[in-house]
């Protein structure tokens, strides 16, 4: 009878074990590995953005939002690296041949609060990107933004997809110097144009447009967002009582290309 019954358990456990190496077989060919082949596999982006956000868009876990907007084209896209890595605000955008496409990531206020209340901004970036003449004839790479009371769209461009320094021919709105100024171990020359019946956060509008171009172009290093409102102020182009955004952005007027954002975050600081 003793051999009997260890015999039985015996049979038992041969059974156990073959079942086991068979759910095992079964869950690896649908897919269902262990944790450490899970985390081989993860993407790389933490979300994938595609088509018209209809506005900014919160990005969980971080003060930041994210916007993207495109006109024609295919597969015009934005992907966030997450919360925790490379930055905060890092991102990746893709685009394909659009009429314009806009994509970015900062901070969002819309408080009803000038420039003035968010102590002084900064901006912390490294990216790599396509070649030129992969935006379009027209493109920016650099910090971007509105204001409201009176609605005026602004930029500070660090580079962009063509050759040289932008033009004011590039930024169309009958854009004319109004002065230059130091900042970031750059000279940065400035610019306001006016968009007559054009689209904006306030739906077909007519606006200005203020923009800081540097005459060095960089693709890494620190923007010192307050002081280009700062100087701007200074020769008579106020922005709005009411601050809308400060991000940072990647805008193609055609093409085909990518931008890649290997560190992105902002600051605020007294």
């Amino acid at each position: 009878m003793k051999k009997y019954f260890i015999s039985n358990v015996l049979i038992l456990l041969s059974l156990v074990i073959l079942l086991q190496t068979a759910c095992t077989s079964s869950q690896q060919k649908e897919g269902k590995t262990t944790s450490s082949s899970q985390n081989e596999n993860k993407p790389d982006y933490w979300e994938t953005y595609s088509g018209n956000s209809q506005g900014n868009r919160r990005l969980e876990g971080t003060p930041y939002g994210y916007e993207i907007w495109s006109a024609g084209g295919s597969s015009n896209k934005l992907m966030w690296y997450g919360p925790d890595i490379r930055g905060g605000a890092a991102f990746r955008a893709e685009w394909n041949y659009p009429n314009d496409f806009l994509g970015r990531v900062g901070y969002f206020w819309n408080e009803g609060r000038p420039y003035t209340y968010y102590k002084n901004l900064y901006c912390d970036f490294e990216y790599t990107r396509s070649a030129n003449g992969t935006g379009g004839d027209y493109s920016y790479i650099g910090i971007y933004g509105w204001s409201k009371n009176p609605l005026i769209e602004y930029y500070i461009v660090e580079d962009w997809y063509g050759s040289g320094i932008i033009r004011p021919s590039v930024m169309g709105g009958g854009a004319t110097k109004k002065g230059e100024f130091d900042v970031d171990d750059a000279t940065y020359f400035i610019y306001q144009g006016t968009r007559n019946n054009q689209p904006s956060i306030e739906g077909t509008a007519t606006f200005k447009q203020y923009f800081s171009v540097r005459q060095t172009r960089r693709q890494s290093g620190t923007i010192s967002i307050t002081e280009h409102f700062k100087e701007w102020e200074k020769i008579g182009l106020k922005l709005g009582n009411n601050m809308y955004e400060a991000k940072f952005l990647i805008e193609a007027g055609g093409g085909k290309g990518w931008f890649d954002a290997d560190h992105l975050t902002f600051r605020q600081e007294d």
